[in-house]
């Protein structure tokens, strides 16, 4: 077995040591705006600096203050509170710039249909300083349901912009937004037909409660298709039926192809109309790789919600699981039926959902899935990701949009962020990091380990190893009593208990995690 020495790894004190690592944020982005990711992955993180749990929000308003006047701005959104996303929109509105935004009524209703604080509805649909609700003017924002509610205060209509029930629920659960033109940035660089898809909506509980990612991209053809399917949202909200077949998908043959939804159908487990079953037909469990040699198929997942009203999926990853595909699974809520099929195929999952504070329990709410290995005859890893979650109404009845990238670079950013999901929820739910505490500076000097660090109220201190790389690393730990306890996770080990010897010598793509007594 290989392995590389790491330098030393520090977990420092509690409250110096974060705010000085706050201190050194914000004097790192002073200065010129800094240019967002541009075909890239940009992914937040729960547990993270308030830098971090912003990033995708920080994306989108980078994105928006670098559109020029004169270009146009699409939003489809279906949970949007934030009062920075929306002053960022007023902005570009203010300086001649067309922003034309769709929202499910979730945006300024509560679960019960009463109307809840909304500061980007409040703002972006005043008729005299905002956007106002008229879409025959250059600029706009409307509800899907606004042309059959009533004046009552009751949410009497459920319904997305093309999807009605039934089936049911019905509603727009969309999270992109499409930029005709950015730019020029400080480095001189200008793109137009910009996409940015996530799985975040604009509230705080998408920064500080759950786990999500955004990918923006430039793609004339792909952008096209988002822009004639945010046109069709406009327009079919005025239809009392929808249109419930409406699925449609830009070409493929590129790097970048959409598929936009809802996909009807006479029951929603119909594995033949089912998007993610469909691709997964074309997997094989085996093929021989570049290199020559004989290679097996991985399938990871994280979702939200993986429920009995897509079961087709489930039964699909067993029937790879039983060709010799490698399925890891992470979800934040499934029931028996799902749990049953995976667990009788021997695939690997993970249910997350882990408390961290009064009222905020931490879970996984991307919709990713990835593909490294074959598929009809290429073996180009591959990312799905979008807003869809693996439950019924994502497929058959709301509006949705799913995003497949056929991209080495794109897979390894998202497997990095797979891998840091499932340690945090492992770490989380085994109970190391209990309700408040603080997470406090931890630095590694090697990029392929990730370390982070929490020190409860009592003082205990929990430091986890991210070992990404695909070799053992031999670490030196500082300021972490000798009188810890440390377990190690990984392809044959769950929280096995180890014994400390000196330095640490992180396995092969494992999480360990040194608990101070």
């Amino acid at each position: 077995m290989t392995h590389r020495r790491l330098g030393r790894i520090t977990a420092a004190a509690a409250a110096a040591a974060l705010a000085a690592g706050l201190l050194v944020a914000a004097a790192s982005t002073a200065g010129a705006a800094t240019k967002p990711v541009i075909n890239g992955a940009t992914f937040n993180d729960p547990l993270g600096s308030a830098e971090r749990q912003s990033a995708i929000f920080t994306q989108i308003i980078q994105l928006v203050d670098a559109t020029p006047p004169g270009e146009q701005i699409r939003v489809s959104m279906f949970d949007f509170t934030d009062a920075a996303v929306a002053d960022a929109l007023l902005r570009a509105y203010r300086r001649g710039v067309q922003v034309r935004v769709i929202v499910d009524d979730s945006s300024y209703l509560d679960g019960n249909g009463r109307r809840k604080p909304s500061p980007a509805w409040d703002k972006l649909s005043n008729p005299t300083t905002g956007l106002g609700a008229d879409d025959r003017a250059p600029s706009w924002i409307v509800m899907c349901d606004d042309q059959f509610e009533d004046d009552d205060g009751v949410d009497d209509v459920q319904r997305g912009c093309i999807a009605t029930a039934p089936p049911g629920p019905a509603y727009n659960h969309n999270k992109f937004f499409l930029f005709s033109k950015v730019g020029p940035f400080d480095d001189g660089t200008s793109y137009q037909k910009v996409v940015l898809q996530t799985s975040s909506n604009l509230t705080d509980w998408y920064k500080v409660v759950s786990y999500n990612d955004a990918v923006t991209f430039v793609n004339a053809t792909v952008h096209d298709g988002y822009a004639a399917y945010h046109e069709d949202l406009r327009r079919l909200r005025y239809s009392s039926t929808g249109d419930n077949a409406y699925y449609r998908s830009t070409p493929t043959g590129s790097t970048y192809r959409a598929f936009f939804f809802p996909r009807g159908d006479a029951t929603y487990r119909n594995p033949a109309t089912d998007t993610i079953v469909n691709a997964l037909n074309e997997v094989a469990c085996a093929y021989t790789g570049a290199d020559g040699k004989r290679h097996q198929t991985d399938i990871r997942i994280v979702v939200l919600n993986f429920l009995s009203s897509r079961s087709q999926v489930a039964t699909k990853l067993a029937e790879l699981r039983g060709r010799g595909c490698w399925i890891d699974v992470i979800y934040a809520a499934s029931d028996a039926t799902v749990e049953g099929i995976l667990d009788k195929a021997g695939i690997e999952r993970l249910s997350c959902k882990f408390n961290v504070a009064p009222g905020i329990d931490v879970r996984p709410h991307s919709k990713f899935l990835l593909l490294d290995g074959y598929y009809n005859g290429d073996i180009e890893p591959r990312v799905y990701t979008g807003s869809p979650n693996l439950d019924g109404s994502s497929l058959r009845s709301s509006d949705q949009a799913l995003l497949r990238i056929s991209s080495a670079a794109y897979h390894a950013s998202y497997l990095s962020y797979f891998y840091k999901i499932r340690a945090a929820c492992r770490t989380g739910m085994a109970g190391f990091v209990r309700p408040g505490a603080v997470r406090v500076a931890a630095t590694s000097p090697d990029p392929e380990v990730k370390a982070s660090a929490f020190v409860s109220p009592a003082g205990r201190t929990t430091t986890n190893l991210l070992n990404m790389s695909a070799s053992s690393v031999r670490v030196a730990l500082r300021r972490v009593p000798a009188s810890s306890d440390v377990y190690v996770t990984d392809e044959h080990r769950s929280l096995a208990r180890v014994p400390v010897d000196g330095d640490l010598l992180l396995a092969p793509r494992s999480l360990t995690t040194v608990v101070s007594r």
